[in-house]
């Protein structure tokens, strides 16, 4: 085997496994994430059972439980009035500061649109045709508002719905206001398609289906 076939072999398995490492991250990422919330749990949580219950009452496994149990406890609250009155107070403060203010409501409301989307129109997925440099385009967005009644006069007509464009590779993007005639529907999952626009489409995969 001369010079250039080694070097396009070394090339293909470079690619190969390039491609390979690729597929395989997301997973390794998140079993080790979750490895490493549940061995955290059982060695703190753990660790103090062994200590408070007595000799031999300690099973390996109920640091992990008492994790759950701390979480689901401490969901609780949230739902109660007293702490919820205690969160809108913050939240007012939080709206006193003019730069926090702007920066907390903006992740609040983005982080609710994914919260909330089984309840909202934010799951409806549509495409926007546009024109750039004399050739036709597409762009992938979320129909976030159809009802401007709440709002000032001029933000939005009867008509019109607000479309949010996100961003590929970060927390951003743009929201128009535009006919309901200029989008189409698509038959995709809100998930689906933020996950296809925010990793520039890397993850088309011809195999599941769109609506899925």
């Amino acid at each position: 085997m001369d010079q250039p076939e080694r070097e396009m072999l070394m090339k293909r398995l470079g690619t190969i496994m390039f491609k390979g490492l690729v597929a395989m991250l997301p997973a390794l990422l998140t079993l080790y994430i979750l490895f490493w919330l549940v061995s955290s749990a059982e060695t703190v949580l753990g660790g103090m059972l062994e200590v408070l219950l007595p000799g031999g009452w300690y099973i390996p496994g109920m640091g992990l439980l008492a994790g759950l149990i701390v979480i689901f406890l401490f969901g609780l609250p949230f739902n109660a009035f007293l702490v919820r009155r205690l969160l809108d107070l913050g939240e007012k403060v939080v709206d006193n500061i003019p730069l926090i203010k702007t920066l907390y409501g903006s992740l609040k409301d983005f982080i609710g649109f994914f919260a909330n989307q089984r309840e909202s129109q934010f799951n409806q997925v549509v495409t926007m045709e546009l024109e750039f440099g004399g050739k036709p385009m597409r762009m992938v967005g979320f129909v976030t508002c159809s009802d401007f009644s709440s709002l000032p006069a001029g933000i939005g007509e009867e008509g019109e719905i607000a479309v949010y464009l996100p961003l590929s590779y970060q927390i951003g993007g743009y929201t128009v206001i535009v006919p309901r005639s200029s989008v189409k529907p698509v038959n995709i999952s809100a998930h689906r398609a933020m996950g296809f626009v925010v990793t520039g489409g890397m993850t088309a995969d011809k195999g599941h289906n769109v609506g899925s």
